[in-house]
């Protein structure tokens, strides 16, 4: 492994140094075992081209086999379901199906979890929606009263108030339908993640 520099996010570029010292079958293991797709050396040969330097492949794929036999198992393929990543389809074919029950296990849980926060975040907005409504109901009510306002700008400003607060009362009801919503959401994460047979 010496001379190995572990490459951060799957990232082929690779310096000259790199290049010359590379071990092929410990590179290959590492991209295997990351689960990066065959593509990857690729991009390492088009890296060391510029210095000269040509990967050895068989060695490169032979590490990328056994990198890939610690990489599709069923507990990798549900935590990786089950953060939204995306599965590049590196795994073979004998480790295939289980890795990929297990990732569907896990992307139930990721799209349930997705659906709870969905709905908390659209809670959240309108709550901050009528706070800043708050606020301008309050800035128009003290200019309505101010000595400076005219009787058209009193009038004006009647009829927003009034808009303002029928969207203030509109926000507080879907408010209410979504927190219904949130807790059966929320329930639903929970039987998901129950039922898992993965955790």
């Amino acid at each position: 492994m010496a001379g190995l520099v572990l490459l951060v996010g799957g990232c082929a570029s690779m310096s000259e140094e790199e290049c010359l010292v590379a071990d092929w079958h410990a590179l290959g293991y590492e991209d295997g075992a990351a689960g990066q797709p065959v593509a990857q050396l690729g991009e390492r040969r088009q890296a060391c081209a510029e210095y000269g330097v040509r990967p050895d492949t068989g060695a490169y794929r032979a590490g990328r086999s056994e990198g890939l036999r610690l990489y599709c198992t069923d507990q990798r393929g549900f935590r990786l379901g089950r953060s939204g990543r995306t599965y590049n389809g590196v795994c073979p074919a004998d480790l295939e199906p289980p890795f990929l029950h297990a990732y569907e296990a896990g992307r139930e849980i990721y799209r349930a979890r997705a659906a709870v926060n969905e709905v908390s975040r659209a809670i959240r907005n309108r709550a901050r929606e009528r706070e800043h409504l708050l606020d301008d109901i309050t800035d128009m009510s003290a200019r309505l009263v101010s000595d400076e306002a005219t009787r058209d700008e009193r009038v004006e400003l009647l009829a927003d108030i009034a808009r303002l607060k029928d969207r203030h009362s509109e926000l507080g009801m879907e408010i209410e339908d979504l927190e219904y919503e949130l807790s059966m959401r929320e329930v639903e994460y929970r039987e998901v993640r129950r039922h898992s047979p993965y955790q």
